[in-house]
């Protein structure tokens, strides 16, 4: 099952991208992410209740894995024009 709802897709980049991403999505399961994370805070089902239940852990959201994953989907869910190049101040200081 790809949705069950609306999806908005969207793509960041910076220092440390992924992992700065990767820490404020939170763990796949719902149960080990802290609060103050997205799983953390919206979802609630966990591995053990889904195993019960027999049914899937919904995925509330998806975040790359590494830099050579967020290219690949990067280039499968986004045409070239449809990325936005722009600068912000602080990248003054940080690249």
């Amino acid at each position: 099952m790809m949705m069950d709802g609306p999806v908005i897709a969207m793509v960041l980049e910076g220092v440390e991208a992924v992992a700065v991403v990767r820490k404020i999505v939170g763990p796949t399961e719902p149960k080990s992410a802290d609060m103050g994370t997205i799983r953390g805070d919206y979802s609630h089902i966990s591995f053990g209740y889904a195993d019960e239940c027999q049914k899937g852990v919904p995925n509330l959201i998806h975040a790359s894995g590494d830099s050579d994953e967020a290219v690949r989907e990067i280039e499968h869910w986004f045409k070239p024009e449809e990325l936005v190049n722009y600068h912000t101040l602080s990248e003054k200081f940080t690249r």
